[in-house]
């Protein structure tokens, strides 16, 4: 079975992505058997390099980029850099001193090193500089030198996660931007302190240059290329290539992430710094609006939280959005009207495309058809989010169908999940566009995913929006009768159940009812779900089962909050399912 799942996983990566893997790996092999030799080799290659030129225009603006990024991250714990304290993804570690960082530490994370990485990517560095105080550039020199004493090449581990390209990136840019942000900020001179980070980033340039991550691709090689081109851009050479895999026609990023989409956005506007690229951008930007709520942040689809990367609202100018807007390419509906320039309004974001890119799918999550649902600028029905990377029961649970609000198969997924990363069995999904299925909503959009194929079962949700009303939500299982569908919902605890029948739910000035017209809500139950990475919030979790008719099971929920949209009666219902069910494409 594992033989075959590996098959499963591979079969899709490219020839050069096979070749680049094992390249990259026999020189790993090589650098921690022989590391003092490795260094060397590297330490020549960086001697070869011209100065960063951490005084130029160029850099003064990314630095700005920067800066903004990660402040949001670290700046509300800055002042415990100097006491070796870090606040580590929404957790406090503390050292007894600088020199005494546990670089090695497990970070309660297990099997997972992204903390560790965190660390080690020095993101509390550009705002920490940027205050320009007196013994800062002292400081993090001291850091720097921490991190090589506890990382040498030699040690278990380290080529992996501290010494990782992609961590190493990180490391160049902030280390970079921090001098050019602590040189506009006047601080104090110290030459010293400022060549031993120089040194040390050389040192990076030089690794990242000859172990580019050309066997992942996506975010990670451009996260290399972009960190060459804030060294020196006439080393970034393919980075066009890349933002071209990353970035899809209609200005989605290819990972199908609106987390990473945020961040590729922060690594284009650096590239477009270094006149690299310009006009994808503006593709980014606008693409970015369509998964951002009325309360100015991110859904929450695959492996995104918040607070990873300033919020879209801080970025772009929100204001109006269209009524309905889709990334084709990248798989995403919004629908909404009025009120997301003083986020306020109804929205609902609708999840209809593909898990990721068949190549590096690493973020997936098995949410096909999943919605997220926003009413008078607050978050109704919710994504779960991300609760680990560490790969084990929870990271399995939470990329899983039945953490997810898509409509299902209990005990079956649709997707082949296993490691912290890897998908095995694909499936595939769409937006399905049907005249006969105009005029049940002001505003609607479909979609299909056929990850029930193997039983023979087909799968179709209807998605309606009357704005400032309610909200109409149909599944369909074609084929399905004698499984045991579900669907099931998120919302946020800050909605307080305050009636059973129909099921009611409160939040300041908004009451708003849930009652299954087609099929039955069976449970309500506690729950969790994890806006911020590893921080579960409490949520209750509603299962909605679907009824059998004909050969198919069909279920439908209306949820509103105003008398004036009138709930859809039964012939509306018959009608809609049957033309869901004669709608030509997908699955």
């Amino acid at each position: 079975m594992k033989i075959g799942r590996l098959w499963r996983t591979i079969r899709h990566l490219g020839p050069s992505q096979l070749t680049h893997r094992v390249r990259l790996r026999a020189r790993r092999a090589f650098m921690a058997r022989f590391p003092i030799a490795a260094r060397r080799r590297a330490e020549t290659r960086a001697s070869k390099l011209a100065p960063a030129d951490i005084g130029s225009k160029i850099m003064a603006d990314i630095a700005e980029i920067v800066l903004a990024h990660q402040t949001t991250v670290h700046g509300d714990h800055l002042d415990g850099v100097a006491h070796a304290s870090f606040m580590l993804h929404n957790q406090l570690f503390e050292f007894a001193a600088i020199e005494n960082i546990d670089w090695r530490g497990d970070f309660r994370e297990g099997n997972n090193p992204l903390r560790r990485m965190t660390l080690a990517y020095m993101g509390y560095i550009p705002p920490l500089l940027a205050r320009g105080r007196a013994g800062d550039l002292a400081l993090a020199a001291r850091i720097v030198k921490s991190f090589d004493a506890g990382n040498q090449w030699g040690v278990a581990g380290v080529l992996g996660d501290a010494w990782h390209p992609y961590t190493a990136s990180h490391r160049l840019i902030n280390l970079l931007a921090g001098l050019a942000l602590y040189g506009k900020a006047g601080g104090p001179v110290d030459m010293d302190a400022e060549d031993d980070i120089l040194r040390h980033a050389r040192l990076c340039a030089a690794h990242i240059l000859a172990n580019l991550e050309r066997d992942v691709q996506y975010n990670h090689l451009m996260k290399n290329l972009v960190a060459l081109s804030v060294y020196g851009t006439e080393l970034a050479k393919g980075s066009r290539r890349s933002v071209a895999q990353c970035v899809l026609a209609d200005g989605g990023h290819a990972e199908r992430s609106p987390m990473y989409h945020l961040l590729a956005l922060l690594d284009l506007r650096i590239l477009r710094a270094c006149g690299l690229e310009s006009e994808i951008v503006a593709k980014m930007e606008t693409a970015l609006r369509v998964m951002t709520h009325p309360d100015g942040e991110i859904a929450l689809f695959n492996d995104s939280w918040v607070g990873e990367a300033p919020p879209p609202s801080e970025l772009i100018p929100l204001g109006e959005m269209p009524e309905i807007a889709t990334l084709e390419k990248t798989g995403y509906t919004r629908l909404g009207r009025g009120g997301d320039a003083d986020r306020g309004g109804d929205a609902v974001i609708f999840d209809h495309g593909p898990c990721g890119p068949d190549d590096n799918p690493a973020h997936a999550h098995a949410d096909f058809l999943s919605v997220e649902i926003s009413v008078g600028g607050r978050r109704l029905i919710v994504d779960p989010g991300v609760a680990t990377y560490t790969a084990g029961d929870m990271r399995q649970a939470t990329r899983s169908a039945a953490s997810h609000n898509g409509p299902q198969i209990a005990g079956q997924d649709t997707l082949e999940l296993w490691g912290s990363f890897r998908v095995a069995r694909r499936a595939r999904a769409g937006a399905l566009v049907d005249s006969a299925l105009a005029g049940f909503a002001p505003l609607h959009c479909v979609g299909w995913h056929d990850g029930y194929r193997s039983r023979g079962i087909g799968v179709r949700r209807f998605v309606g929006l009357w704005p400032g009303a309610g909200v109409l939500l149909c599944d369909l299982w074609l084929g399905g009768a004698g499984a045991i569908g579900k669907s099931g919902f998120l919302i946020p605890a800050d909605w307080r159940i305050t009636g059973a029948a129909p099921l009611t739910f409160e939040q300041n000035d908004v009451t708003l009812r849930m009652e299954a017209l087609t099929g039955i809500i069976v449970d309500v139950e506690p729950g969790q779900y994890w806006p911020r990475f590893e921080m579960p919030e409490p949520a209750h979790e509603i299962t909605l089962t679907p009824d059998p008719v004909g050969p198919d099971m069909r279920a439908a929920l209306w949820v509103s909050w105003d008398n004036s949209a009138a709930k859809p009666d039964n012939e509306t219902l018959a009608r809609l399912f049957d033309a869901l069910a004669r709608a030509e494409g997908g699955s």
